[in-house]
Order: C-alpha cells, then sequence, then structure tokens
C-alpha cells in the first residue's frame, strides 16, 4: 500500500511544482532555458508557461484522486 501512496505524493508535489515555477523568476531566470534564442522566446511564451501549469495541474488531479483511493481503500481494509 506504501507504493501507491508514494505516488499519490509524488504527483501533488510534481503539481505544484510544475503548477507555481513557470510564472517565478526561477522560469526566467534559468540559465538553459536562455542559452539560445529559439529556446528563450518559447521559455518567455505565456502559451508555453500555461502549458506547463496545465501538466502541473493534471498532476495535481492525479494525485488527489490517488490519494483519496488510497485512503479510502485504508478504511475499507480496516473494517471489522
Amino acid at each position: 500500500m506504501s507504493l501507491p501512496l508514494f505516488f499519490a505524493l509524488y504527483c501533488l508535489e510534481a503539481g505544484l511544482f510544475f503548477t507555481v515555477v513557470p510564472w517565478t523568476s526561477i522560469w526566467t531566470g534559468n540559465s538553459l532555458l536562455h542559452s539560445s534564442s529559439a529556446l528563450a522566446v518559447w521559455a518567455d511564451n505565456n502559451f508555453v508557461r500555461g502549458f506547463v501549469s496545465g501538466i502541473g495541474m493534471l498532476h495535481l488531479i492525479l494525485g488527489v484522486r490517488e490519494l483519496s483511493r488510497v485512503i479510502r481503500a485504508r478504511k475499507g481494509s480496516s473494517a471489522p
């Protein structure tokens, strides 16, 4: 039962990261994203930021669903 719990926690953590980071200075100050002018144009594009945040939201939804499934399974297994 611990593997689904770790997966749910991973999804929640990754979702929070991918939802928030594209809109912070960490994203705009990333030297890898700004190493070439083509990447810099894409990195500063709001569509790309929104896409990455959307992936983060999908992770959050998946994490909440998996966490609720784990909680229901634990409650069901502890019932007399």
